[in-house]
């Protein structure tokens, strides 16, 4: 056939990542692109980096848009522009301590934020949805988390406000039943642009600053299932593409649990040196979970691999890549 007779090959038509300039967005972003995937990243930069979304803006096909997501009207019609095969729904106000001074900008954000992004994908008829939830969703346990075995019991008002944004996901997918719906419960992720002040960037922003003074941090006891960033990134893009119609809920973990003191000892064994702490009383959490620990072998039937365990490989190759090694 001439190419006057025939038809172009349309371009693939591109995914929406919100929170595109956050720690997981930004590395979805990435990765997305570098399969050829374009993307609109949806931010309105208020616990983003800009330099995040800045790093994807040179690439050809990636579109970065500045929105609120609440403003559900030019929300909506951003994404009928746009018209995306898949949204990624990664923008939440997460860090715990954030969540528990802003009760009221927690539940705007995590939930009507979540149902405003799922009436604008159905406006755009979006055939696939991501949401990131979080192991936080669980009743405190000391045993590994299962998807539809362990019982739910949020323990703070982050964790209240993904389940509610499951439950919205849920009520979606009645009215949707041809449409793809992913909730990826996310454990602790690890890795370079961290965005949020939780632990380990606070013990490498400390290494950084005063290298031989000792490090000041609270809580060192809870048992965490450590993920490193990559390796959800891609869980999230390989779920989307392969879970069939309906809901899918997942576990995006590694199946282990370490303490901070366990993360601690390896990084001295890393730099060849020991780390030194003094408890910091400003920075012990009264309420603490004691273990979060994730069940991943729903993520491994669901794409033949799970995340990495090797947690000494991972810390190195982070240390690296901040300077400390």
């Amino acid at each position: 056939m001439s190419a006057e007779g025939g038809s172009r090959r349309q371009p693939p038509r591109p995914w929406v990542v919100t929170g595109v300039a956050g720690f997981l967005g930004s590395h979805v972003a990435e990765r997305l692109l570098a399969q050829g995937v374009p993307v609109v990243g949806v931010d309105n930069f208020s616990g983003g980096k800009r330099e995040l979304a800045a790093a994807c803006a040179a690439h050809p096909h990636f579109t970065l848009v500045e929105q609120d997501l609440c403003e559900a009207a030019a929300l909506r019609a951003l994404l009928v522009q746009h018209r995306p095969a898949a949204v990624v729904h990664l923008a939440a106000l997460h860090y715990i301590p954030a969540c528990q001074a802003d009760p009221v900008g927690t539940i705007r954000l995590n939930v009507l934020g979540t149902q405003c992004v799922l009436a604008a994908a159905r406006a755009a008829a979006a055939e696939r949805f991501f949401f990131a939830s979080t192991g936080e969703v669980y009743a405190p346990s000391d045993q590994p988390h299962q998807e539809d075995a362990s019982p739910l019991g949020p323990f703070t008002l982050y964790g209240l406000s993904k389940l509610m944004g499951e439950q919205l996901l849920a009520l979606e997918a009645r009215e949707r039943p041809c449409a793809v719906f992913v909730i990826g419960r996310l454990f602790n992720l690890y890795g370079p642009r961290e965005t949020n002040p939780h632990i380990l960037p606070e013990i490498l922003e400390q290494l950084r600053r005063a290298p031989e003074e000792p490090l000041r941090l609270g809580n060192l006891w809870p048992k965490r299932d450590l993920v490193p960033v990559a390796d959800a990134a891609r869980a999230v893009v390989e779920l989307v593409e392969r879970c069939p119609p309906g809901v899918t809920t997942v576990n995006i973990g590694s199946g282990v649990a370490v303490s901070m003191q366990e993360v601690l000892a390896l990084l001295g064994q890393l730099r060849g040196q020991p780390v030194n702490i003094q408890t910091d009383p400003a920075k012990v959490r009264p309420v603490e979970r004691p273990h979060l620990q994730a069940d991943v072998t729903r993520l491994r039937h669901l794409l033949g691999w799970t995340p990495s365990r090797d947690l000494a490989r991972g810390l190195a190759e982070l240390l690296r890549q901040e300077g400390l090694l």
